[in-house]
This record gives structure tokens, C-alpha cells and sequence, in this order.
């Protein structure tokens, strides 16, 4: 599976980091592509090819849905607005860099330099940008399934913690997850009222553990209206405890 446009000291570096990933590719062209800074093709000619940058906006887009593919069925029901919120926390710039350095790819890309001397390997952007263009890569090398596997292996340690740990903000989520740990049913949020006209409707939420009434709320939602309801319910399980 050699590349003859990449030379044996990368195919060997490349070869050792698809390995380390798990990752299958029938080329490492796109790899290559994927760890290389626009600095290292304008400083030394000899290296033919092109940067990460193309990879890099069509592997954000591919982070993106592996993500909101993963929240959309860890954490149902909820608003567009959780879920942007929720992936926010996952797939930001400082976020992003913190897996790459996690998993080692700096000292793979390749840089110019100046940028080398000016810090360029340690930088957050170029981090991030470079294991955003090896997402891309792996979905242009070998589809959408070995992406998303891809995505969710190295995320997995931050995905994990927001599953067991969701924000503050989310309330009901921190309900269900007491409710599952205690081993005993999931909290139950029934509709008590909704008033005023369509674009100004005011919401009412009950929220029953153990089929008792724990918290009411209310919200220009139903979602906001369940968040404050389980908002009260932590509260009074806590005043219990």
C-alpha cells in the first residue's frame, strides 16, 4: 500500500499514526494532505501537493453531523437550541486542538520554517484545522461510516463526560440521569396548561419521580417549561438527601 508521491520516511510516520487510530486507508495521500501547513509548500518546492485547507471545511462539516448524530440519540427530545448548545461544548476550537494534541498529530504536520520557529506546531487553530482536514480525509478515503467511527473513538473521553455529566443548564437531562442511577423510573413531565396566543404561548410543566410531583415550571416553551420543572425536582431531591 505504498505511496509514490510520499517519500519512505513519511509513508513509514503516516503508516504508524493510521495504525495508532485504527484507521484502514487504502492511501495515505489524503493524509498527507490533511498534516500539511500551507507554510511547508511555499517554503520548500520540493514538497509537491496541496494543504489541509480544503480537507479542513469538509471535515468540519463531517465533525459536525458525527456529533449531532451522537447528541441526537444520546440525549432525545430536545430543542434545536440544546442540541447546538450541547454540541458547542463538544466541537469548539479549544475543544477540537485538545483531542488532536491528545492523539499526537503535531509533530506529523508539516510545517515551514517560519512557521515551525514562530510556534506554528503548538498552535490551537492549527490544531484543531489539522485534525479537522484528517476527519475529511478519512471521509474522502473511506466513506461515511469509518468517518463517523473515527469522530466517536477519539471524542469518545469528552462524549463520555458529557453523558455522564450533561452542562448545568440542562437540568432534565441531570434528572434522568439521578432517576437511572437510583434505579427506579424515569421522570415523567406532563403538560398542566398552555396559554395566550400562538406567538406568545405560555407553558406549564409538572414533573413526577416515583409518580409524586416533584416541580412545576413554566417557559414560552415546553422545553423551557421541563427544564425549569426539573430544575425545582433536583432541588427538592437535594433538600431530601
Amino acid at each position: 500500500m505504498n505511496n509514490p508521491e510520499i517519500d519512505a520516511e513519511r509513508y513509514d510516520a503516516l503508516c504508524g499514526l493510521a495504525k495508532r487510530l485504527g484507521l484502514e486507508l487504502s492511501s495515505y495521500a489524503l493524509l498527507d494532505e490533511a498534516l500539511t501547513h500551507a507554510s511547508s509548500l511555499t517554503e520548500s518546492p520540493e514538497n509537491a501537493g496541496r494543504d489541509y485547507e480544503a480537507l479542513e471545511f469538509l471535515g468540519d462539516a463531517v465533525l459536525e453531523l458525527a456529533i449531532s448524530h451522537y447528541l441526537f440519540e444520546m440525549f432525545p427530545g430536545r430543542s434545536p437550541g440544546d442540541y447546538t448548545r450541547l454540541r458547542a461544548t463538544i466541537v469548539n476550537r479549544n475543544g477540537v486542538a485538545r483531542v488532536a494534541r491528545r492523539v499526537e498529530i503535531g509533530p506529523l504536520v508539516r510545517l515551514g520554517k517560519g512557521e515551525e520557529a514562530g510556534g506554528g506546531r503548538k498552535r490551537v487553530a492549527l490544531l484543531a484545522d489539522c485534525l479537522e482536514a484528517m476527519i475529511g480525509a478519512v471521509y474522502r478515503e473511506a466513506g461515511w461510516p469509518s468517518a463517523r467511527d473515527f469522530v466517536l473513538r477519539i471524542f469518545a473521553p469528552e462524549l463520555e463526560e458529557l453523558r455522564d455529566r450533561p452542562p448545568v443548564w440542562d437540568y432534565k437531562s441531570l434528572l434522568q440521569n439521578y432517576c437511572q442511577a437510583a434505579h427506579i423510573a424515569l421522570p415523567r413531565f406532563e403538560l398542566i396548561s398552555s396559554e395566550g396566543p400562538d406567538h406568545r404561548k405560555k407553558f406549564e410543566v409538572e414533573v413526577y419521580v416515583r409518580e409524586q410531583s416533584f416541580g412545576r415550571g413554566t417557559g414560552l416553551s415546553k422545553k423551557e417549561a421541563e427544564q425549569q420543572a426539573a430544575q425545582q425536582a433536583l432541588f427538592a431531591i437535594q433538600q431530601q438527601a
